[in-house]
């Protein structure tokens, strides 16, 4: 069947013409197909100076995929989740990346928080003293080596934070008490937290990429990090990354989370690639100078597989459980993968 020229609807060759300029004027401008005519969106997105899991954010931004999948997206700096959480609830941001855990948190407080899309379905935190500090307990193991940190300052990105709760579970398995064993302070997941370390103001901190590396590069010895030990069942599996909004946010917002789900999707794959390490790590380094770009390529070339976009649902489960044991939520306030997904984001579920 022949098609015709409409005058009214633009069909038939009329129609292909349009359609070839519009592909054309895409792939000029870089856009994913069928960008070409949509308005880019505004989007702020919260991320962790300079941390390792804002990495694709970093790469979607300064590589131009957000705007390749028709993004127009601000980064916003926080020092912690807590921040970034009352940021999204104020409408300052539309999506952040946090834990599974503190998802479930502010979700048994009445909130309806969903998961857009994963970020690093694995364990983070490390811990990090000082170089005079004794260890005698890490040759004996986990959680043994805990006991070594009695009566230390320990830093922790804020209180109440993922990182402050890892902190006190470990305590509780070493059989000490958190809130009398030790002492917290709230120095963010960044600068703030190396030169509180660098200045002796702390005895350890409970560290993520890069500010692991940069302790190690100042004299800090790592006394467990949970990506390296896997006889801790349940750490071995863990989810501490995925990017949320609120639920009403995502559902007005569907196309956002959509195109945030495209770039997302290019973004880890590119970081996922030990072949990018070097450019990936060239864009890092713009955004934390603590490190070299040689020594950023090392830690991606080491941990760069451990971002990806599908959920960890048995790293959820492990994370559900780890909330309730701490006393953080109730049994029936756990909530698996399916349930913490968005609507938009079944694609990425098992």
């Amino acid at each position: 069947m022949m098609l015709h020229d409409d005058p009214v609807m633009g069909g038939g060759e009329t129609m292909k013409r349009r359609w070839v300029m519009g592909a054309a004027i895409a792939a000029a401008l870089g856009l994913a197909p069928g960008m070409a005519a949509a308005q880019a969106i505004k989007a702020n997105v919260a991320v962790y100076t300079g941390a390792l899991v804002a990495v694709p954010a970093y790469v979607a931004k300064d590589l131009g995929l957000y705007a390749k999948h028709g993004l127009d997206v601000t980064l916003m700096d926080f020092r912690a989740a807590p921040d970034a959480t009352a940021a999204l609830f104020s409408g300052a941001v539309d999506l952040m990346s946090n834990s599974p855990g503190n998802m479930m948190l502010v979700n048994s407080r009445g909130r309806d928080l969903v998961a857009i899309v994963d970020n690093f379905p694995a364990p983070v935190w490390s811990i990090v003293v000082s170089a005079g500090m004794a260890t005698p307990g890490k040759a004996t193991g986990y959680p043994a080596l805990i006991r070594d940190l009695r009566g230390k300052k320990i830093g922790v990105p804020a209180i109440g934070s993922d990182g402050h709760n890892f902190a006190r579970r470990f305590f509780r398995d070493a059989g000490l008490d958190p809130e009398k064993d030790a002492t917290f302070l709230a120095v963010g997941l960044g600068p703030d937290a190396v030169a509180a370390f660098k200045a002796g103001q702390l005895d350890a901190v409970m560290a993520i990429e890069p500010v692991q590396t940069v302790l190690e590069s100042i004299g800090g010895k790592v006394l467990l990090d949970l990506q390296a030990d896997k006889t801790i069942p349940e750490f071995a599996s863990w989810t501490s990354s995925v990017y949320h909004s609120t639920k009403a946010h995502a559902d007005k917002n569907a196309e956002m989370m959509r195109r945030f789900q495209a770039a997302q999707e290019a973004a880890i794959a590119m970081v996922r690639d030990p072949a990018n390490a070097a450019q990936v790590a060239a864009v890092w380094s713009k955004y934390n100078k603590a490190l070299t770009a040689e020594q950023m390529k090392g830690v991606l070339v080491r941990l760069g597989k451990a971002f990806d976009v599908r959920f960890n649902c048995t790293g959820t489960e492990n994370v559900g459980k780890f909330q309730v044991d701490n006393g953080l939520i109730k049994a029936n306030q756990v909530q698996d993968c399916r349930q913490l997904a968005w609507s938009g984001a079944g694609k990425y579920l098992p």
